[in-house]
């Protein structure tokens, strides 16, 4: 493997798993001193902690923010154990969850350690007793009942097919309960579920092939958490695993030289991947990780709809070819949009960590805006968003089966909402998103808290004061999106010049109560759907998309001139009118749609 650590050595150790300790003991020899070693990817820029910012106010996020974190601290504690419990023999109350979560559905307890895994992020954020405690339980009753099981999978589909993609969701729940609730049983469970896991895992990661066709599992986007197992245990043998699977020849390796072979790849297990190249750089320190994590970015670029979004029936296209603009007469499946925007929001945050730089920020807005926080919200009884429809007279459905792969992303992409408002060094505060919010930074400097007031999308202006300031000596810098013609900035009245496209950085020493007064216009404009086809186009006013509501049948074929067309609609911050033929039809934003059909693309005149 070139990784210090034989396949043969590997697995043999991995068979071990069934020895009464029920233990793996890899080779460690190639990896003394590796956790000393942990960590040496250089960050321009670092997250906040969970706890460290908070949605405050009002606003679209916050409210999003708030309705998703309510609907899971609803689920019901034994109807979310019951597979497990029956696995075990134990007592298993509690109605059935149903779908694809149940014994004999399509991937049995699927999303279990990603609803665990987002609650505790809610509670670490929010500091929710409740939302803690029901992380503890679930943990509790999840170790008791894996612990007993001869086997960790609850069906057939499971162990045979997604043997890692479900191991990787159980690790990701004990890894959060531990870190950010604070549930010691989950560090004890840790090594135990990994090494009943193992022996139901390929010997070596295997590429997925599209949506259909096996192998299905995802071995290679196991290696992000096993690096944070590491780091938590102190066991050199599960930083040896992360790097075991980590899928250099197919894609780490090509895209670090420059490659595209995004290409007829599963879009979003491959883009969730690179999460794990991000904690291989963080841990390795190998540039070429960081590299690939930058090229796939930009080699993601074209195959984007104007949502954001990427990968119609679940795979990236061959570009140049109009297939993107195919897809929407072809497909209703145009964006896996919970797992997708999950994996896409992730990589951004990781890209403006290693670079610090403002096209990271552009995107994720992008992205947040126009997917995650635009999906429709589930029911009570597991019906879940899952793909995105930009074809026309499309419509919010939610998935056929309940409890799919998308409502765990879900819970766990919400919840990350918070990380991507603000970043730092050591001197410099990023404000790299715009919503009420406050961020409380705690450096050598002593503590500084700034406050962020806004209504932005739906209006243009955004407020920072600082209410703490600390010593004073800091720089704040601020995203300017690359799109924001004529944006302004007003250091306590004084104006400062900025440029679209970079971080506006303002130095100063800063006293409590200072102000910083951004405008950022989001002027009307159509972004095409690819090279081919430059005048089929989608409405964008600043990063949101805009679609037409309650089209008639054929608009999609009718040319309009847009954004010309488009007239504010009296009293209404987000709604624009257009006149087609004698008709009107309305533009609002993508994430104010619920049940009414819409149209995305139009021919622009």
């Amino acid at each position: 493997m070139g990784d210090g650590v034989s396949r043969r050595d590997f697995f043999h150790c991995a068979a071990c798993a069934a020895t009464a300790a029920g233990t793996v003991a890899l080779p460690a020899t190639a990896w003394a001193g590796a956790a000393s070693a942990a960590m040496r990817g250089k960050e321009a820029l670092h997250e906040f902690d969970y706890g460290a910012v908070q949605l405050t106010g009002s606003g679209r996020m916050k409210e999003h923010y708030d309705r998703i974190h309510s609907h899971y601290l609803a689920l019901d504690n034994d109807r979310l154990l019951k597979v497990f419990r029956q696995n075990a023999g134990l007592p298993a109350p509690g109605p059935d969850m149903g779908g694809w979560y149940d014994a004999d559905g399509f991937v049995p307890g699927l999303a279990f350690g990603q609803y665990v895994s987002g609650i505790a992020r809610f509670a670490a954020t929010t500091n929710n007793a409740a939302a803690h405690a029901k992380v503890a339980a679930l943990v509790d009753g999840f170790g008791e009942a894996i612990v007993k099981a001869k086997n960790p999978y609850a069906g057939k589909n499971a162990q045979d097919q997604w043997a890692a993609y479900v191991m990787d969701k159980y690790v990701v729940a004990l890894v959060d309960a531990y870190q950010l609730s604070g549930v010691e049983r989950a560090k004890e469970l840790m090594p135990i579920v990994i090494d009943k896991c193992l022996p139901y895992i390929s010997p070596v990661s295997r590429d997925r092939i599209g949506k259909v066709d096996p192998p299905y599992d995802e071995t290679y986007v196991i290696s992000e958490n096993l690096f944070h197992v590491a780091d938590i245990t102190g066991d050199d043998r599960f930083r040896a695993m992360a790097v075991h699977y980590m899928l250099n020849k197919e894609w780490f390796d090509p895209l670090a030289a420059g490659q595209d072979v995004l290409p007829t790849k599963h879009a979003y297990s491959h883009t969730i991947a690179l999460s794990s190249g991000a904690q291989a750089y963080r841990h390795l320190g190998d540039p070429k990780y960081r590299t690939a994590l930058i090229n796939a970015w930009k080699f993601m670029e074209p195959q984007r709809f104007a949502s954001g979004g990427w990968g119609p029936e679940e795979q990236f296209v061959e570009l140049h070819k109009g297939l993107l603009a195919e897809s929407l007469k072809s497909s209703k499946a145009h964006f896996e949009t919970p797992c997708g925007s999950f994996a896409d929001m992730k990589l951004a945050r990781y890209l403006t960590s290693f670079t610090g730089e403002a096209q990271y920020g552009d995107g994720l807005e992008r992205i947040l805006y126009n997917t995650m926080l635009a999906t429709r919200l589930p029911d009570s009884d597991g019906e879940y968003p899952y793909y995105s429809n930009y074809g026309a007279g499309g419509e919010k459905l939610y998935y056929h089966k309940k409890w799919p792969c998308c409502s765990g992303t879900l819970v766990q992409g919400v919840a990350d909402y918070v990380r991507g408002l603000y970043f730092h060094d050591n001197d410099t505060l990023l404000v790299n998103m715009y919503a009420t919010s406050q961020v409380k930074w705690d450096r050598a400097g002593g503590a500084v808290e700034v406050a962020q007031e806004t209504l932005y999308p739906a209006t243009d202006t955004v407020r920072l004061t600082v209410r703490k300031p600390g010593n004073g000596r800091f720089t704040m810098k601020l995203r300017i999106p690359a799109w924001a013609k004529g944006a302004t900035m007003a250091i306590n009245g004084r104006q400062q010049a900025v440029t679209p496209g970079t971080l506006a950085a303002v130095s100063q020493t800063w006293k409590a109560g200072d102000t910083i007064d951004l405008v950022i216009p989001q002027a009307l404009r159509t972004l095409a759907i690819d090279d081919q086809n430059p005048n089929l186009a989608a409405v964008m006013r600043g990063a949101v998309m805009y679609v037409g509501v309650n089209p008639w049948e054929g608009i999609e074929n009718q040319t309009i001139a847009l954004p010309g067309a488009l007239a504010p609609v009296p009293n209404q911050d987000q709604a624009y009118r257009a006149g087609v033929d004698g008709r009107d039809l309305v533009f609002v934003p993508y994430y104010a749609i619920d049940t009414e059909r819409y149209n995305t693309y139009f021919k622009i005149a």
